[in-house]
């Protein structure tokens, strides 16, 4: 019988995640991250939540990794967004932020935020997060 450690390395090889954020250098490392962590599948970008919803139009993923703050479009508008869209409305949804508020929390709570990792993290706990959010833990 397969451990549960191999069963997540090849859920994670099949993995297509969107990373949304303004930072450029922030989408590359969370890319460099995620394969580094196994995930195999597609890993596209996105430099605001409206450009993340055109290429969800044309692209099926398992996980978007959002921040919050961004021109056009926040993280928190774009999960409005999806949540009330019948066809994205459980799809597993890491928000990422380098700032806790009151408003951010409010938000947080409004529009249902599967998680959340406070920037600088380190890619132990994204892996944990991400194992968390498919249902890989153990604990689940």
């Amino acid at each position: 019988m397969p451990s549960r450690n191999t069963n997540h390395k090849e859920a994670l090889k099949k993995l297509n995640v969107l990373v949304v954020d303004d930072i450029s250098a922030v989408r590359n490392i969370l890319a460099q991250i995620l394969r580094g962590l196994g995930v195999g599948g597609r890993i596209d970008k996105a430099e605001d939540g409206l450009e993340a919803w055109e290429r969800m139009q044309t692209h099926t993923y398992d996980l978007v990794i959002c921040d919050i703050r961004m021109p056009r479009m926040s993280g928190l508008e774009l999960k409005r967004l999806l949540r009330s869209t019948p066809r994205f409305e459980e799809l597993p949804f890491l928000m990422i932020t380098g700032e806790v508020s009151e408003d951010i929390m409010a938000g947080a709570v409004e529009s249902r935020w599967d998680g959340y990792l406070l920037k600088p993290f380190p890619s132990a706990l994204l892996e944990k997060r991400l194992l968390k959010l498919l249902a890989l833990d153990d604990k689940l």
